[in-house]
């Protein structure tokens, strides 16, 4: 699973780019500018990861004395919340530095990248919602000039809703005119049995055509499914599979 990494999953949530590791690591070492942004940019992230840990940490705190508040106030009608002001303003200080931290890691990250390029080749890694990691990460392999075969993370799969982790969930077509999405899961099938492979309506853009894909097989394991054919669902299943 894409994003498990506090700073890089700040990172996609900001920029859309999905990183599968710390790649500056790798200019740590060169004594240039490059090497000098990289390295600050490393102790940043490492600032970065520990201010989450600290604030996750007090933000439990406060979870935990409101809900031992909440069980003495039905025990007993009575309030009893020794420790929450001080466990409230920890947290709030711990809020206000991850959010000073977080501003310098973005700010170092767009630094370094300016001078470093990210994706490109045979594969790329794509948030399924820009801006939202939450929703999981595919993962897109060329297939041809114009076509790249999907495969969904373990948070997309989840997200989604689907049981295909790790697994090619379809392809998506570059028509010049929008994105063309195709369900299957294995690319085989288009050519031995056409039956199981499922071409759904023209997305506007590449995150909405994997979303389609994924909408496809959820509602393909649904109650919903009925053994039918995306040319035979409704006007508003439709859209819903190319938002």
């Amino acid at each position: 699973m894409f994003l498990t990494d506090p700073a890089l999953r700040r990172i996609a949530a900001d920029t859309n780019d999905v990183l599968p590791e710390h790649l500056w690591r790798h200019d740590t070492a060169t004594l240039d500018p490059i090497g000098d942004l990289a390295r600050i940019l490393h102790k940043t992230a490492r600032a970065f990861t520990d201010s989450t840990a600290a604030l996750d940490h007090a933000l439990a705190r406060v979870g935990k004395l409101s809900e031992a508040a909440r069980q003495g106030l039905s025990a007993r009608a009575d309030l009893h919340m020794a420790g929450y002001h001080q466990a409230v303003t920890d947290a709030l200080a711990a809020r206000e530095r991850h959010i000073a931290v977080g501003a310098l890691l973005l700010t170092a990250y767009r630094a370094w990248r300016n001078h470093r390029p990210v994706g490109g080749g045979d594969e790329r890694h794509l948030l399924l919602r820009p801006g939202d990691p939450s929703h999981g990460v595919a993962t897109l392999r060329l297939k041809d000039q114009r076509t790249w075969l999907v495969v969904p993370d373990a948070e997309a799969a989840s997200a989604f809703d689907i049981p295909y982790p790790g697994r090619v969930a379809g392809e998506v077509t570059d028509t010049g005119h929008g994105w063309t999405p195709t369900a299957y899961t294995d690319p085989q099938h288009r050519r031995t049995q056409p039956g199981m492979t499922y071409p759904l309506p023209v997305c506007d853009d590449l995150a909405s055509a994997c979303r389609s894909l994924l909408r496809w097989w959820h509602l393909r394991h649904s109650a919903a499914w009925r053994s039918r054919t995306p040319a035979q669902l409704t006007p508003a299943e439709l859209a819903h599979l190319a938002s």
